[in-house]
């Protein structure tokens, strides 16, 4: 099912699919790190990356912006921000570097980043405190002009492979809209997802 939801770009993840991201881990796959005279649980890379496998074995994710080498766009401080996408839905995460040296402050980054988006579809949010969430907000995404909707009903009657589809899809998913333009871009998506599908058989 997870794996249909991620094809289908628009499709929302259903409450299922939901209910298993937000699923409590269990004691095992709990770690305690000493904070400000405290032990904060928390949950690592490996098993925040099992649990988003277990829903949606394609998801992905991506930087939020490039350098002109067309890596991964750190920040000043050595941060990342990131797209996290699950079953067709695009969120964000910021990840601080962690590590004694530079490779391990990039994947300790890259690691961090997609614990917090992941935290965003509710993956071990129990174990993340109220200040943490308020300093991982997340960015209002863009408002839909009328002049895009249009654009993107062009693009989508165009698009050649599915690949190319998908990435339309992605755009669309990275704006807010009107439901009434949504779910219109929706139909013309699947009606050419389905026309693309027919051709390659």
């Amino acid at each position: 099912m997870g794996r249909d939801c991620a094809r289908n770009g628009l499709l929302l993840m259903n409450e299922e699919q939901a209910e298993r991201l937000r699923a409590p881990f269990p004691k095992s796959a709990i770690s305690s790190l000493p904070k400000a005279g405290t032990q904060l649980q928390y949950v690592g890379h490996a098993a925040v990356t099992s649990r988003l496998g277990e829903v949606d074995p394609t998801w992905t994710w991506e930087p939020v912006a490039f350098d002109e080498d067309g890596l991964p766009k750190f920040d000043s401080k050595g941060g990342l921000w990131i797209r996290l996408t699950v079953c067709g839905v695009t969120r964000y995460g910021y990840g601080e570097p962690q590590g004694s040296d530079h490779y391990d402050r990039v994947k300790g980054c890259i690691g961090n980043a997609i614990r917090v988006a992941a935290m965003r579809f509710g993956v071990a949010l129990d174990l993340w405190s109220k200040d943490e969430i308020a300093t991982t907000f997340e960015p209002l995404k863009p408002v839909a002009t009328e002049d895009q909707v249009a654009d993107w009903t062009l693009q989508i009657a165009a698009a050649p492979t599915f690949m190319k589809l998908k990435a339309i899809g992605d755009d669309i998913n990275g704006h807010d809209m009107p439901a009434e333009a949504r779910e219109e871009l929706r139909t013309l998506w699947l009606g050419r997802k389905e026309e693309i599908d027919n051709a390659g058989e």
